[in-house]
């Protein structure tokens, strides 16, 4: 069974909660969902849950909780993210999800929502106009390997499609999402551009692809996304009304249940002692045995939709979301065209792949790219090169056989020239105060807590560049340190280009494990390549506390990464990548590309060093030490600072190498040994 951690790392946003769902009566095992109680320690969501206690209390006073009977109709748009599988579930599948959230919500009479429960007066309609109006079923395709769903990256998912979060209930439909995770969700309040909810292709809708699931895997996500929590937050906890999950008439719960066992009970402090609530759709009991929400699950939803999702159920939304009494739809939806692609800029010579989003079943596409190669194309998703710099438009005529439709986009591409990036070696040890670096960048997306300037504690005095996940609440969002443009073949073609920094990290708590990835890319940033990960103990360089981590001087570990597979690049891009996951503070310092000139110092072992050249500077004679395991014998050759070379000391140098006869200046003492090459600056002086 995988640890708490592992499953942490995958939630994200203001409030982030999976759940795997879905499981049959038959299935003997379970996987572990992610745990709310170690994700959101208390004080977490004091803004959300400020809003929506006021609310509760306000109607408790006025006396109108039990007496709120309107119902609250929620517009959704499912936007299908799949790569030409099964998960390109049909509209039937969706329909029918849509179907299953009124059963549950309404507690619809001879459906599987009618239960114990109360009906929570709140339905969803799937949307019926779309942001600008148009004619719509409420469904988005598009066609991405991002369907492979990795949590960190929700903010892709929105940059492919996002309809306003204050009018439309976004929901994310995909292959799989790592760890297994069955769905998660935002929480009201949410940073706008995070909130909506993802869940797996297999778990939504009881038929298609769902057949075998209950369809309540969104059930419980949406719950979340209206501001309830697990019927076992907090555990048994003190008080079964002012904490675990804030609701009167949900008995506490110790831990998750699994089983439909209708004789559990984990606590024992609620008077009268009722068992755990295992038909609540909060819990985590297989999808046919949920049944119920409580009265006071009803009373959070109504306060939640009266403070923060105020505008998205208003009778001037369903109008314009087509989702009121009112609307009358035309027989057929005429065809929208519509398109995005996630790389409008790129460097001469790039790839830029175009994923259509017309609305309504186009069955033919025609696009042009001026600029580009292909020129046209019928594809419904093409890829197109530009070797041509500038800025062009892109237009695409989606049809069927009820019409067709055109999106011109004018300067939608822009193409620039890569250039040359800045020589090697490169040093960022950020103590010139400068931040970011000069020609660095800091990316910020949340506009919250990010990388910063540090000087409470360094690897080399007096700074060194920190992010404090300890006060990090907003859980996977990215947070990066980008480089300047590098050119890497500026490096010594015959040795190791070494990527090094120091860090120091601690944890909060054993069961969180913030994330430093480093990553490079080789097209001008459109694409990255993971080149490091750390994360876990191995990315741990102190010990566990839940004061602010300042290191020692001895908590500070080296990382060394081999660029040799990138040595002829001449336009790179390196970032350093921190994702939150409520641990603690994390520093990096000490930044360094040698450019391939390994010193006598650096990284005793990994080359069988140290090897030692001394003096240096030097007049005739150079002293060449190896020990540590550097074989003999050793192949040295002398080069100028320009890559000629000026002497040949032959396979079985001896220690002392004589340089008289060559001139004064910086020269290039490269030994090999048993296949391994190291690299040395000699400077030869009078």
């Amino acid at each position: 069974m995988l640890h708490t951690s592992f499953f942490k790392k995958y939630c994200l946003l203001a409030i982030l909660v999976c759940v795997q769902g879905g499981l049959s009566a038959q299935t003997p095992t379970h996987e572990p969902p992610c745990l709310f109680d170690a994700l959101y320690p208390p004080g977490t969501l004091q803004a959300a849950e400020a809003r929506i206690g006021a609310a509760l209390g306000q109607k408790k006073v006025a006396g109108t909780l039990e007496n709120n009977n309107d119902i609250r109709i929620i517009p959704v748009v499912a936007h299908i993210i799949h790569n030409g599988g099964s998960e390109n579930i049909s509209k039937a599948q969706i329909e029918r999800q849509i179907e299953i959230l009124n059963e549950d919500y309404g507690k619809l009479p001879g459906t599987p929502g009618d239960g114990a429960g109360v009906d929570t007066r709140v339905r969803f309609c799937l949307a019926k106009k779309d942001p600008q109006g148009r004619c719509t079923d409420g469904i988005v395709r598009l066609k991405t390997t991002l369907t492979t769903h990795q949590p960190v990256d929700r903010a892709t998912l929105k940059n492919l499609s996002f309809w306003d979060n204050t009018r439309y209930l976004n929901m994310y439909v995909v292959k799989s999402i790592s760890g297994n995770v069955g769905g998660y969700s935002s929480f009201p309040h949410s940073p706008p551009d995070e909130d909506g909810l993802v869940v797996r292709h297999n778990l939504f809708g009881d038929n298609g692809t769902a057949a075998v699931s209950g369809g309540r895997t969104t059930t419980h996500e949406v719950g979340h996304w209206f501001g309830l929590y697990h019927t076992f937050n907090g555990g048994c906890g003190q008080d079964t009304c002012a904490d675990g999950d804030y609701v009167c008439d949900t008995p506490p719960v110790a831990d998750p249940n699994f089983a439909c066992n209708l004789n559990a009970n984990s606590c024992g402090n609620d008077n009268p002692n009722l068992p755990d609530q295992v038909r609540n759709y909060m819990d985590y009991t297989p999808d046919e045995c949920k049944n119920m929400f409580t009265q006071g699950q009803k009373d959070r939803i109504t306060a939640a939709l009266d403070t923060v999702r105020t505008l998205i159920w208003s009778p001037d939304n369903l109008v314009a979301t087509g989702c009121d009494s009112a609307y009358i739809a035309p027989p057929v939806c005429p065809v929208a065209a519509d398109f995005v692609t996630l790389t409008p800029q790129v460097c001469l010579g790039g790839k830029v792949y175009f994923i259509d989003r017309s609305l309504n079943s186009a069955t033919s596409w025609q696009w042009f790219f001026p600029g580009g190669t292909p020129a046209s194309s019928v594809l419904q998703n093409p890829t197109v090169t530009y070797d041509s710099l500038g800025t062009f438009f892109v237009t695409l005529i989606a049809a069927n056989i009820n019409g067709s439709d055109t999106l011109f986009l004018e300067n939608y591409i822009n193409v620039t020239e890569p250039g040359t990036g800045q020589s090697l070696p490169f040093s960022a040890n950020f103590d010139d105060g400068i931040f970011p670096p000069t020609g660095a960048e800091i990316y910020n997306p949340d506009l919250g807590i990010t990388w910063e300037l540090d000087s409470a504690a360094a690897h080399s005095a007096p700074y060194s560049a920190r992010i404090d996940n300890l006060v990090n609440i907003n859980y996977g969002t990215r947070d990066e340190i980008v480089l300047p443009f590098l050119d890497l073949s500026t490096s010594n073609p015959d040795s190791a280009i070494l990527l090094t920094f120091w860090w120091a990290y601690a944890r909060s708590d054993p069961n969180y494990s913030d994330e430093l990835i480093v990553q490079i890319s080789k097209d001008c940033g459109v694409n990255y390549t993971n080149i490091l990960t750390l994360s876990g103990n191995a990315l741990v360089t102190g010990p566990t506390q839940t004061t602010p981590f300042i290191p020692t001087a001895a908590q500070w570990k080296k990382a060394t990464v081999n660029l040799f597979q990138y040595k002829t690049e001449q336009y790179v891009k390196i970032r350093f990548v921190n994702v939150t996951d409520g641990g603690n503070r994390l520093y990096l310092d000490d930044i360094q590309i040698n450019g391939g000139l390994v010193t006598a110092t650096d990284e005793p072992g990994q080359y069988g060093l140290p090897l030692r050249l001394f003096p240096n500077p030097a007049f005739d004679l150079v002293q060449v030490q190896a020990d540590g395991g550097w074989d003999k014998p050793m192949h040295i050759r002398v080069f100028d600072s320009v890559g000629r070379l000026l002497r040949d000391y032959g396979a079985g140098a001896a220690s002392t190498l004589d340089l008289t006869g060559l001139p004064n200046g910086l020269f290039v003492v490269k030994i090999e040994s048993a296949g391994r090459i190291a690299s040395f600056r000699l400077v030869k002086q009078k």
